[in-house]
């Protein structure tokens, strides 16, 4: 069946025209709008996890828990100037990924797609994230870059700029590996052939991540460190202090001296200079080695609780997508504040009059929170109703609806079930369940025979 005939593939008959002037205006146009969370709040929003992206980029240094990608992405993108640089990229980032997006289903128009950008800004939680200096920014990016190399077909440099975007989205962090591999699936089941071109993105990724870990940590590995979150999360579901109760003391782990001192709460295994992990002189290989040894065993020793307790974490964490917790200024004075008054003075200025600074920004956030839940639950009760519509005729809407559905579930697994439980998590993604509706409403059936101008 030839591609014009496929019912697919009715948007993708035409090949792109020459952009215009308006087109190339759309994408920064809608990037200015996803960023008014930053310019109310009068900097950047920030987490305390910036402080060590910062050091990554800036000093630069290898951290253990994270990939060595948005670290040294801010340092590039500020160049040494200001952090507004990285901050008006992943916006206009997060803008052309919608611009190809729509492209999937109708063709994009300057105008549609400002006023698509508007609506996400105002009722969403999309610009949040976008202004937010967190990998969570590129969640999205990855599930609209597979989604655009995986069901679509664009130009051979609008290809490679798109699978370049991807690759870079899905090694910024690590549970992107897992939402990436779950669509990159949905795509091949969708298509019904192997996805090479997000394939390429994914293995682009894998390969980065194995040689910038070879280089900095001397330990070739996707997460040569990786094992301890595992660990930390078993330990907080019950399972892992089980086994150690039982193995201890004659398996003769370093552990099991602070058996008594393990919790359910997973942050604090990780996190409090008092835990085990950071207490015990082991250094940090010796610690991972034995982590590992104590996932593998108790996952064998219990694998009935241990998958039942991740279904159950990815549940609930399916089920948060407020904001909240990346607008607190919690130790942002001690961990990202040096580093600014180190590497640009002049933004830790501007950061300490910002409203996040003051414990403003979580307030004003929440007045728009009733918005927010109101247009999810419209979202998913419309992609309900497009999925619906493919049992009668496959189309390309319910194809990209699927592919989302699937990348919001394997990020509450990724996260959820291998980390800790936190609203941010699934924020930075259950937005785009009014993507496929939104595209909808402005698709007519004489536009959706057509591919329209896409700015490449």
């Amino acid at each position: 069946m030839s591609e014009a005939s496929h019912p697919r593939g009715t948007a993708l008959r035409q090949r792109a025209k020459p952009p215009r002037l308006a087109t190339w205006a759309a994408v920064p146009a809608g990037a200015a709008l996803l960023i008014w969370p930053a310019l109310l709040n009068g900097y950047p929003i920030l987490f305390s996890d910036t402080g060590g992206l910062l050091a990554m980029g800036f000093e630069p240094s290898m951290g253990w828990d994270k990939p060595f990608v948005y670290g040294p992405l801010l340092a590039l993108l500020s160049a040494h100037l200001t952090l507004w640089l990285p901050t008006a990229a992943q916006a206009a980032l997060l803008s052309y990924m919608l611009w190809i997006t729509q492209a999937l289903v109708r063709p994009p128009n300057p105008a549609r797609h400002v006023l698509l950008c508007a609506i996400l800004a105002a009722g969403t939680a999309a610009p949040w994230i976008a202004s937010t200096l967190m990998p969570d920014v590129f969640t999205p990016i990855a599930i609209l870059g597979i989604a655009a190399l995986g069901l679509g077909k664009q130009s051979r440099a609008q290809t490679v700029g798109t699978a370049a975007i991807t690759a870079v989205a899905i090694a910024s962090h690590l549970s992107h590996l897992i939402v990436a591999s779950a669509c990159i699936a949905a795509a091949a089941l969708l298509r019904r052939t192997v996805p090479w071109r997000p394939l390429t993105s994914l293995a682009a990724a894998l390969t980065f991540l194995l040689v910038s870990n070879a280089i900095g940590h001397g330990r070739p590995g996707i997460s040569p460190y990786g094992s301890v979150f595992a660990l930390a999360r078993l330990i907080a579901d019950g399972p892992a202090r089980d086994y150690l109760d039982h193995a201890c003391p004659a398996a003769g782990y370093r552990l099991c001296a602070w058996r008594d001192r393990l919790t359910a709460d997973s942050d604090q295994f990780l996190w409090d200079p008092d835990s085990p992990f950071w207490q015990d002189p082991a250094p940090l290989p010796v610690f991972a080695a034995e982590a590992a040894t104590i996932v593998r065993e108790t996952v064998l020793t219990y694998p009935a609780r241990v998958l039942a307790g991740a279904v159950r974490n990815a549940v609930r964490q399916l089920g948060r997508s407020q904001l909240g917790d990346t607008l607190v200024a919690d130790y942002l004075t001690e961990a990202v504040l040096p580093r600014l008054q180190r590497w640009l003075p002049a933004d830790a200025s501007s950061w300490t009059r910002s409203l996040q600074t003051k414990g403003e920004l979580p307030m004003k956030a929440a007045r728009l929170a009733p918005l927010h839940v109101a247009l999810l639950a419209a979202g998913a009760a419309a992609c309900a109703l497009i999925l619906a519509s493919a049992l009668r005729r496959p189309n390309p809407l319910a194809d990209l609806t699927a592919l989302v559905l699937i990348g919001l579930a394997a990020n509450a697994l990724a996260t959820g079930a291998l980390s800790t439980v936190h609203d941010r998590y699934e924020a930075r993604v259950a937005w785009l369940i009014t993507l496929p509706p939104l595209i909808a409403l402005s698709r007519s059936p004489k536009n959706a025979e057509a591919r329209a101008p896409n700015p490449s």
